[in-house]
């Protein structure tokens, strides 16, 4: 063979190599945006259920994937039909509604229009108690804040609800601008609070309040107190902390709140919305603290353990750091009844 016959040999050997590469990066590719996501289990929210060390893969086109690729973050909300809708039992990864931006994994316990409510260890959906998934746990025997524990009954916005905001309290109020934000991502929603002595407007009133970490007293201005917060009982404290501090004097506290500039009275709800609680029911950073999941914030159903690692075992151990027996376990829903 020559050395031009070698060369063209060689050539269409690496044009060859250059197309199958890039053939398998773009079909990776596509699963990658459309069809599966990857999530690492980094809290102990879902214990035992899921544990902290667990990789799952998540199927993003059982709700339906976004057409466009990364439009979730950049407000597009279009995508491909879903091959079903989220329902209840479901493991759900989703974008967290708060001011965190990481992804999340919770159960979806009730869905859009279904009324829910606890007392104590017993979650009740709609008039039915919901039993907790067969691996699922309390480690402080449902002892949590008493608001928590007793969670009056709330219902969950479904798409083409009206909520006015004169109506609501404030747990509702800041569950509302959440999902408002999730609705709106590409807009600036914005709570703001006006405070009234006597009728007056106050809202240049001082505060006398104590810093958490050094106990020092410092005055603040009522129109200068941060008041973002994803915990609806730490605003509450902090709403009624202020009310406390003028004892002798009528005190209102009026809530309002913004899309852009514009101040909204009424919201009509655009998409069906859920809510989700961690396994482990006493160590969970759920809808109970921050408010309805809207299914434009949903980006996978978990699906399988394709991995794990016990965090308690040394890397060197490696053999024995990987949990074996979690490897290939599908990730089954628990409607609870």
């Amino acid at each position: 063979m020559s050395n031009t016959q070698t060369r063209r040999s060689e050539q269409a050997g690496i044009l060859h190599f250059i197309r199958e590469m890039g053939s398998a990066l773009i079909m990776a590719l596509i699963a990658i945006v459309y069809v599966i996501q990857a999530f690492k289990i980094p809290t102990g929210s879902m214990e035992d259920s899921l544990l902290v060390g667990d990789f799952l893969l998540g199927l993003k086109f059982m709700y339906g994937a976004p057409i466009v690729p990364f439009s979730q973050e950049l407000g597009i909300t279009t995508r491909f039909p879903a091959v079903t809708d989220p329902k209840t039992g479901d493991v759900i990864i989703f974008k967290y509604p708060g001011t965190d931006k990481k992804d999340y994994i919770k159960r979806c316990v009730a869905g859009p229009g279904s009324i829910i409510e606890i007392h104590g260890k017993k979650l009740i959906v709609d008039g039915k108690e919901i039993q907790i998934p067969p691996r699922g746990k309390y480690l402080n025997d449902g002892q949590l804040d008493s608001r928590i524990t007793n969670f009056r009954p709330l219902r969950i916005p479904a798409k083409g609800d009206i909520i006015k905001v004169a109506d609501l309290d404030t747990r509702e109020f800041l569950f509302l601008k959440h999902l408002m934000r999730q609705e709106n991502p590409r807009a600036k929603v914005r709570a703001d609070f006006q405070l009234y002595l006597d009728g007056e407007f106050s809202n240049n009133q001082t505060i006398r309040m104590i810093d958490p970490f050094t106990k020092q007293e410092f005055r603040i201005a009522f129109s200068d107190i941060k008041f973002e917060h994803d915990d609806w009982t730490v605003l509450e404290d902090l709403l009624s902390y202020v009310k406390q501090s003028f004892p002798d004097r009528e005190v209102d506290i009026r809530k309002m709140i913004y899309i852009g500039d514009k101040p909204v009275d009424e919201y009509k709800v655009k998409y069906d919305n859920y809510f989700m609680m961690g396994d482990n029911r006493d160590n969970s950073l759920d809808s109970r603290y921050w408010g309805y999941l809207n299914r434009n914030y949903i980006k996978a159903k978990a699906f399988i353990l394709y991995f794990s690692l016990d965090k308690h075992i040394p890397a060197w151990q490696l053999p024995l750091k990987i949990r074996w027996d979690r490897i290939g376990k599908l990730i089954r829903s628990w409607d609870g009844i």
